[in-house]
């Protein structure tokens, strides 16, 4: 349950610097650190506030190993009210998508609850999504919330997903409908707020037609990431005319061409059955490396093998997020594995300018014992029996025979 608010114009004035700061840690506590890692999905986002805080929000939960929550939502108008109301939203949201297995059922105990326990002058438009992580099948309920887009990639079209629904917190009997749609190898989910219209035209009709336009032009020549990329520039150019929040997440199927293009960076050939996964996170480390030694107690290596792989996979994952990608978390670190009865070959790529592997210094040597650098590299080269690194030194890739 979520705690019954007030909230009326003298709350809105009377908020000091004090009150702003404590809205945008809570603010920053409701944003996604991290989105989940799954095979065949790329997943990103971006959050523009266009204050100090905003009631724009969104989460990804994967609620069981089959299926996925993607949940997108605005509180009407910004700063602390909103921001405080959408915190408070995202819980109940929270509560009921671990517990109820239908978008539409959700949608419905939220508006009874906001209803109930939320006395204040607003009003709440969301999306919910369950993508079936089997077949792709999105099953979908919009509560007046900006239609979000689907780039087919096969087609080379833009759809919108188009369903009715009341606001949140107005009716009483809200009416909400639930349907499904699939989606497609190279087709991309995008969900967003209306604000993402303001960055193309004043009036959100002509901004919705140019942005399903700059997705078509944008998505067929490059990936979602890169997207959410070009969108950001085009926020700082001109942001000074925004006055909404902006918020998009995107949900990449990753065609079987994109895989093995990423599996060729890796090193592997398009025939190796290779996992891949991504992280940003130093967090996101232990749960990729227990992918990898899953794999390779099930080909039954040796409790040892297993445990120097752990440690070398461990420190390599930390310098490419640390060293490499210089703790910029919008960058990505892209890791393949492929385990069989003879060997298990892990390769890690970052997205940072490299280094030179023979320009670190021996940390056996006198003169650098007391130096930092150099100590986990050694270690990696004795707890595997292959290390390589391509050209430019931001790829490595790892050996452990059998």
């Amino acid at each position: 349950m979520i705690p019954s608010i007030q909230v009326d114009d003298s709350t809105k004035n009377s908020c000091g610097q004090t009150d702003l700061f404590i809205a945008r840690k809570i603010q920053a506590a409701m944003i996604p650190k991290r989105l989940p890692m799954l095979q065949g999905l790329e997943l990103n986002s971006l959050y523009l506030p266009c204050g100090a805080v905003g009631g724009d929000l969104f989460d990804v939960v994967q609620i069981s190993d089959d299926v996925l929550a993607i949940l997108i939502f605005d509180v009407t108008g910004f700063g602390v009210s909103s921001a405080l109301i959408s915190a408070m939203a995202k819980v109940c949201f929270s509560n009921y998508i671990r517990n109820i297995d239908s978008p539409r059922a959700v949608i419905e105990h939220v508006n009874s609850q906001i209803l109930n326990e939320i006395n204040a002058d607003f009003y709440i438009t969301a999306f919910l999504g369950y993508l079936d992580l089997h077949d792709n099948k999105l099953t979908y309920c919009n509560a007046g919330h900006a239609y979000p887009i689907v780039f087919r990639k096969k087609e080379g079209i833009v759809t919108t997903i188009k369903t009715q629904g009341t606001f949140l917190g107005v009716f009483e009997n809200g009416s909400f409908e639930e349907h499904c749609t699939y989606l497609g190898p190279g087709d991309c989910l995008i969900l967003l707020t209306d604000g993402l219209y303001r960055l193309f035209a004043d009036d959100l009709y002509e901004g919705r037609k140019c942005l399903e336009d700059y997705v078509r032009e944008t998505l067929s020549k490059n990936s979602s990431r890169e997207f959410l990329n070009q969108i950001e520039k085009r926020y700082k150019k001109i942001n000074q005319g925004i006055e909404d929040d902006i918020t998009a997440l995107t949900v990449e199927v990753l065609t079987d061409s994109r895989r093995n293009q990423i599996k060729e960076k890796l090193g592997f050939s398009t025939d190796d059955p290779v996992y891949l996964q991504f992280l940003s996170y130093f967090e996101e480390t232990d749960k990729a490396v227990s992918v990898i030694l899953s794999s390779m107690d099930a080909f039954g290596f040796a409790d040892e093998s297993i445990r120097k792989m752990k440690i070398a996979l461990t420190e390599l994952l930390v310098n490419a997020v640390l060293h490499g990608n210089k703790k910029d978390f919008s960058k990505k670190v892209v890791l393949g594995h492929l385990v069989n009865r003879q060997k298990t070959v892990v390769s890690i790529m970052d997205e940072g300018e490299g280094f030179d592997p023979n320009g670190i210094p021996d940390p056996t040597l006198p003169e650098n014992i007391t130096r930092d650098c150099g100590r986990g590299l050694f270690i990696v080269r004795h707890y595997v029996d292959e290390i390589t690194f391509n050209l430019i030194g931001n790829r490595v890739t790892v050996t452990k025979y059998h």
